[in-house]
């Protein structure tokens, strides 16, 4: 397995997350059945699942001085995610987050990030890129997630944005500086003239130097475009049937693991299978990120779909 460390760079949130039965759509108090506090945000979800495959992950990102961001960093310490390059910002409060989750397992999210956390970068210990595995950043601190790519880049470490919904002229900024630019199904479509994703997927791709294009669905799987097929070529992998519980970081999950397979090369194809399955088991439990798998639970899962966790039988499919 890779000693190397991977870097993750981004958002860092406190979740307080509430199952319910439904999410009212008029004024109204709601019990909730179940509550969860946890670590989140889609770069320290990513970082944390690595962690729980067995990776050497740390998070490089910012928080404020206070209680909650002490909260912060005694959860994820409990992941073995190394936490020392995340910088406390002195007067600002840590960005959270307060997410309704209901029985279906979609979630209604209301997000706050306070300003005063100081979007500089100038901190970052940039020379560090050198010795890292990969760096997985995504949209929430572009300037921090401009100055890694850039510094990752010069030193041929592997680069992947989670590319989420951001603004347009924000979105083509980064994308333009990661090999593995991997889209959120909403964020690809604000990009390109098609409404079909995979219309789309190529039509961006073609626009890009990225090694690899990928967008997420959700219950669908993913779609998978790399430079050394052929041009048109795009890969449909599909994801496991489940009954969904907690959709939340289902996404953030799909990202880590991917990043895991990246750097211990599992082979495209496979990593994006392992990726969906993670994805889709974490779905299967309450909490957000709190469902992401082990290694060896992802490994049995897989056996169970596949005759063997690095080999397809014919399910991903070219077109």
């Amino acid at each position: 397995m890779n000693q190397k460390p991977v870097i993750c760079l981004g958002c860092a949130f406190w979740d307080t997350i509430f199952k319910v039965d439904h999410i009212p759509g008029h004024g109204a108090k709601v019990l909730p059945d179940r509550a969860v506090q946890a670590a989140s945000g889609m770069a320290t979800a990513a970082a944390a699942t690595i962690a729980r495959l067995g990776g050497n992950v740390e998070l490089w990102a910012r928080i404020g001085d206070d209680p909650t961001g002490d909260s912060f960093l005694h959860d994820l310490s409990r992941e073995t995610v190394r936490i020392e390059r995340i910088r406390r910002i002195p007067g600002a409060c840590t960005a959270f987050s307060t997410i309704l989750v209901d029985s279906a397992g979609e979630r209604l999210v209301v997000p706050y990030t306070d300003p005063s956390l100081d979007s500089d970068p100038s901190w970052l210990p940039l020379h560090e890129a050198a010795d890292a595995a990969a760096v997985l950043v995504d949209m929430r601190w572009p300037e921090g997630a401009k100055a890694l790519l850039a510094e990752a880049r010069r030193h041929g470490v592997p680069t992947i944005l989670d590319a989420d919904v951001a603004p347009p002229e924000m979105l083509r900024e980064l994308i333009g500086l990661a090999d593995h630019v991997l889209f959120s199904e909403p964020a690809l479509l604000s990009l390109a003239a098609s409404g079909s994703s995979r219309e789309a997927l190529r039509e961006v791709a073609a626009e890009l130097e990225a090694q690899v294009v990928g967008v997420t669905l959700g219950a669908a799987g993913a779609l998978i475009w790399k430079r050394e097929a052929a041009e048109s070529t795009v890969y449909e992998v599909p994801s496991v049937p489940i009954r969904a519980v907690d959709t939340l970081n289902a996404g953030d999950v799909w990202h880590g693991t991917y990043v895991h397979g990246l750097v211990n090369n599992w082979g495209l194809l496979q990593t994006v299978q392992l990726a969906n399955i993670a994805a889709a088991m974490k779905c299967e439990h309450f909490g957000g990120r709190l469902g992401s798998p082990q290694l060896s639970e992802l490994l049995e899962r897989t056996r169970a779909v596949y005759q063997d966790p690095t080999e397809s039988r014919g399910e991903v499919c070219p077109r």
